[in-house]
């Protein structure tokens, strides 16, 4: 008897499915193998999660050197405009200086002033200039509502775990913190020795008036201006301008840590008073003392006089997140990134203006 090509083509085809289906279940995964394949997946995901992370840093530093770019960038511009860098921080009454008119008030920080060169003007011409900016207790003034709502974000560094809001001593907080700060100048270390601009009394730590940033350009201008470039004779691209704290600051141990920035309690907007002039620790600007990333925490400069708890600590050391250092703005608008272990006396040279000294860079 004769099988047509149909029949066999149908017959082998259900002999090849059950041989399939046959070997199928003489082959199925062990309990053994199943947890082989298991440890493998979970050993092939502990080694790519710490490139995964390390390429989000990657990414997340590249962010804060854009920022610092930006704040750069502007802050050129406000010398171009106005043929000076902002002030660190100014009073807001001059007459109460010179014996007349209303007591001086709390003024603003560079930050402010550099709002209208950071396509930020419309936070810029919201806000009455002449009035108060304190953010200590519950008076903040007709500004509040600016200040609550305002969001910068240059300066935010996206790797900062710090809290963002500002919570004075005695009263609410209004608006936000900084991740940067000026830089004044530096205490005195290594070849660089002057005492013209510290304050002798260190009670909140030394204040320096030799940097790029300083609260004032001297003490008889009140304009709110602050240094020209022609006094940085140190050169644009050796000379500190901004620096980040956007880390928590350790003690020596490495376990104890506490927010130290100058102005985490005061936000990102309030300066200093016009009569303080350099000699006193402004919030929005910072002296050198320490290394980056310095475990100082309880040293002088950078833990608050005893009983001015929302006080800005002068000496507050460079700090970051990102792994094996900080990253700062130099005065010609370059951004670099500074290693922990940079020598001290180089760190020092490059935080004052007018040292006139050479050194090696790292």
């Amino acid at each position: 008897m004769r099988v047509s090509g149909a029949v066999w083509l149908g017959l082998w085809s259900r002999r090849v499915a059950g041989l399939r289906l046959g070997d199928h279940a003489r082959r199925g995964f062990t309990l053994v193998e199943l947890l082989v394949v298991i440890a493998i997946i979970a050993v092939l995901i502990g080694l790519l999660l710490p490139a995964v992370q390390s390429a989000r840093e990657a990414a997340r530093r590249s962010q804060c050197a854009g920022n610092l770019k930006q704040q750069g960038l502007a802050l050129q511009n406000h010398h171009s405009a106005k043929r000076a860098f902002p002030s660190g921080g100014s009073g807001t009454d001059i007459l109460a200086a010179n014996g007349g008119g209303t007591p001086e008030q709390w003024g603003y920080s560079q930050w402010v002033a550099m709002l209208p060169f950071a396509e930020l003007n419309d936070v810029f011409e919201a806000l009455d200039l002449q009035a108060p900016t304190a953010n200590v207790g519950w008076d903040h003034g007709p500004n509040r509502t600016v200040y609550q709502n305002a969001r910068v974000p240059l300066l935010f560094c996206p790797s900062s775990t710090l809290d963002m809001r500002s919570s004075p001593q005695g009263g609410p907080g209004i608006g936000h913190k900084s991740h940067y700060f000026g830089i004044s100048g530096a205490m005195t270390f290594g070849t660089f020795t002057d005492t013209s601009q510290l304050w002798p009394s260190q009670s909140w730590g030394a204040s320096s008036g030799r940097g790029m940033l300083t609260n004032r350009r001297s003490d008889g201008d009140r304009s709110r201006l602050g240094q020209q470039i022609s006094s940085c004779s140190d050169g644009t691209s050796k000379t500190l301008l901004v620096g980040e704290i956007s880390d928590f600051i350790k003690d020596a141990t490495g376990v104890q840590k506490q927010d130290r920035r100058p102005g985490r309690n005061w936000g990102w907007h309030m300066g200093g008073l016009t009569n303080w002039g350099n000699g006193l620790p402004h919030s929005a600007n910072v002296t050198v003392r320490y290394p980056p990333n310095a475990q100082v925490l309880g040293q002088a400069g950078v833990t608050d006089w005893s009983g001015w708890a929302d006080a800005s600590p002068a000496n507050c050391p460079l700090a970051s997140p990102h792994p094996g250092g900080v990253q700062v703005l130099m005065t010609d608008g370059a951004t670099r990134f500074l290693q922990n272990s940079i020598d001290m006396n180089v760190l020092t040279l490059m935080s004052i203006r007018d040292d006139g000294q050479a050194f090696t860079d790292q």
